[in-house]
Formats: C-alpha cells, structure tokens, sequence
C-alpha cells in the first residue's frame, strides 16, 4: 500500500484554454498570492485550479520553510480542518453502506457518551457541528496535547462533559470534540478491528490513489511543511505555542480526526474530483451520488456560527451563516455575507477550511476546483477573507 514516504504524482497542467480557463486571469490569481506573500502575510503555497477535472493551473510560489526552501509541488502540508472533510467522507461511506444512521445516537455506538444531556447527540449533529459539545472546557487539566492524538482517550474525557446546549438548537463549530468522537465510532464500527488511520487508508486513501495522504506522518519527513503562525494578531483565536508545537508533536502514530491528516494538491484533488464527479474517480467510488448531493446541502439554515463571535468583533465583520454541510466544511448558499468560497461562487458551490493556511474548494455549477495549500498560518477570520478572494480570483478565470 502506498504510503507518505511514496513519491508524489504530482499534476502537469495543460494550457488554460484547453482546461477552459482564462491564462489572464490565472496570472492576477498568481500575482494576488506573490503579494501576500511579498507583503508577509504567508510564507508560500502550493495552489491548484481545474476545469472538468482538466488540470490548467498548478503552481508552487514562495517558500515552504520560511527563508530556506523554495515552495514545491510534492510539498506534504498538514491539512488542519480540510482533515474534517476526509473523516466527514468515511462517516458518509458507513451510512451509504448501513453500518450506522445520520440520526443514530452517538451513544448506541459509544455508550459511555450518553451522560449529562448528550443522549440525543447524533451522527449529524456531530458532522454540523449541532451536537452541543462545550467547547471552553478545562482541558489543560485532564487531556495533555499528546492524547489530543489517541482517540479513545479524547472520547473518554469528551464523554464525561455536560452539554452546552440543546441538540441542534444552536451552531458552535468545534475544532476538534465532534469529529474526534466520530473517529471513534468509525473505529467502534469496523468489524475487522482496525485503527481509524487504518480504516482511512484502506477505505478512501488508496482506491483513490491518495498515496501521499495519511493521518499522522514522521516528523522528520523531508517533504513536511512545518506550521508557522505568519503574522500573529492580537486577540488571535490561535495560540503560536500551541500551534507551532504541533511540528514536534504529530507524527506518524498521531490520529486526529479533525485535523490531523496530511497531504499534497495532487492527492487533494484526486479526492475533490471524486466529489466533483458524482462520488467516484478512475472507477473508485466513495459515496453515493444520492448521498453526495444531500452531504453538499446547507445543514444549519441561516444560523451564524457561534464560535467566531469572539473573533469576528475583534476583526469588526458582520455575522454570516454557518452554512455547514455534512462534508466537513461549508456551501456557498446566497446573499452577500463573508464566505471563504468566493463571493462569485455558485450557491451550491462546496468546499473544506483548514486553520489559516488550507482550503479546497468545488463549485458544480462552473465544474470548478481550486485546492490552496499554504506556508504560514494567516490568523482567524483573516483567512476566510484571504480565500474569499483567492476563489473569487480563480473563479473570474472561467472561460466559456
């Protein structure tokens, strides 16, 4: 089985008008993103843009290890929570193939989870981020960052906190409680035993031929961007420590469902063109069409999602709409309101957000795909407007 140490295929564009893409318009795209870069916002990144699955635009710009090595397009990033949009697919996979409901508790698979008001907690409040999971718990105190990556440890200490709110009356993403606990259940679900970095693996990494892509890879790998904050804020909703140690921390033994999967932009699209394509690629099938399109729907309505109020006074944005789907991430949906997939983007367009730095992006309408994966963590909401204009940009390059 191929694995990160494998050597990455990496995807030769073809000329943009072949692709159907504006050559033009791709320069004011490459020419935005040397700027941030120039400018300090982020150190590099590795950005790919297709039409109809025909590849017309992939380009490494900038520098992968701040002042040392030159960006490339094998660069293996981690993904932060793009992570959530690959766990989202396993879940999916399970309930296409019946082993659990999107309503079924949380608690007929992990029975220990059913205390202090989460027994009504299912599948898809979990993937909306609708479970009512506290998020300003005491975790320092009994969860060390290490077990952040054994799953079954998390889900004990998640198991025993009350909940916040009623099941799906309000919408406060979780970084990393819901899709923990939903790593576990895939893992309580499997028959044969296995890890969940196994059940990934197995189960969509390789009939993908995602062979660069993996949950947890070795420190030292020499093709790892590591994770700088490029120009930290106050009132930051990350903490640099915090998040630059995660260079030491993650290595190959490391599962961490919401965030913790590394990848390239070659491997990220051979999983968006599954998605793109009815939920097959070159013959492989993840998920039903029929469950694709519902996945891709709005799953929260017009509510705003809670756990940016913080940042979005500190920034003075307007509320907008959480617009989660049951993919790991968000849809466009409609009306002028902030949306990291572009303003111009179709409101059934789709896509996945990582902290700071990571995005992929699928609008059906236009056949459209952008994956951006970058060097330097651009701090909250900054990065939502960042790839709101990233989008947009390569948006305005479809051709005919």
């Amino acid at each position: 089985m191929p694995t990160t140490e494998t050597l990455a295929t990496t995807l030769s564009p073809v000329d943009p008008a072949t692709a159907g893409l504006s050559a033009e318009a791709l320069g004011r795209l490459h020419a935005s993103i040397q700027r941030d870069i120039d400018s300090g916002v982020h150190f590099g990144a590795n950005v790919l843009v297709a039409r109809a699955g025909v590849v017309g635009f992939h380009e490494a710009i900038g520098h992968s290890v701040p002042d040392r090595r030159p960006a490339a397009l094998d660069d293996l990033f981690m993904l932060m929570s793009v992570s959530k949009s690959l766990t989202a697919a396993a879940v999916l996979h399970a309930v296409d193939r019946g082993s659990v409901d999107l309503d079924t508790p949380i608690a007929e698979v992990i029975p220990e989870y059913a205390v202090r008001g989460k027994q009504r907690v299912t599948v898809r409040h979990l993937l909306t981020h609708t479970g009512g999971a506290y998020p300003n718990h005491d975790l320092a105190s009994k969860l060390t960052a290490k077990d952040l990556g054994d799953i079954t440890a998390s889900t004990r200490f998640l198991s025993e906190l009350p909940i916040l709110h009623r099941p799906g009356a309000r919408v406060i993403y979780t970084p990393w409680e819901g899709y923990t606990v939903l790593g576990e259940l895939l893992r309580r679900l499997d028959d044969r035993g296995r890890s969940f970095r196994e059940i990934l693996a197995e189960e969509l990494f390789a009939p993908l031929g995602m062979g660069d892509t993996s949950f947890g890879a070795p420190v030292d790998h020499p093709r790892r961007v590591p994770i700088r904050i490029a120009n930290p804020t106050a009132g930051a909703a990350q903490s640099t420590d915090e998040m630059e140690g995660f260079n030491r921390l993650v290595n190959e033994t490391y599962e961490l469902p919401a965030g913790g999967a590394f990848s390239t932009t070659s491997d990220l699209f051979r999983f968006t063109e599954a998605l793109r394509s009815g939920g097959t690629f070159e013959g492989a099938r993840i998920l039903s069409r029929t469950m694709l399109e519902f996945a891709q729907q709005n799953h929260t309505g017009d509510a705003s999602n809670e756990f940016w109020d913080f940042n979005r006074e500190a920034a003075g944005f307007d509320d907008f709409p959480g617009n989660f789907t049951l993919l790991g991430g968000y849809v466009r949906g409609t009306g002028y309101h902030l949306t990291p997939l572009g303003l111009t983007a179709s409101p059934r367009a789709f896509g996945a957000v990582g902290a700071g730095s990571t995005m992929w992006m699928v609008d059906p309408d236009r056949d459209l795909t952008v994956v951006f994966l970058s060097a330097g963590l651009v701090e909250g909401l900054r990065h939502f407007r960042r790839l709101q204009r990233v989008n947009d940009l390569a948006l305005a390059a479809v051709d005919g």
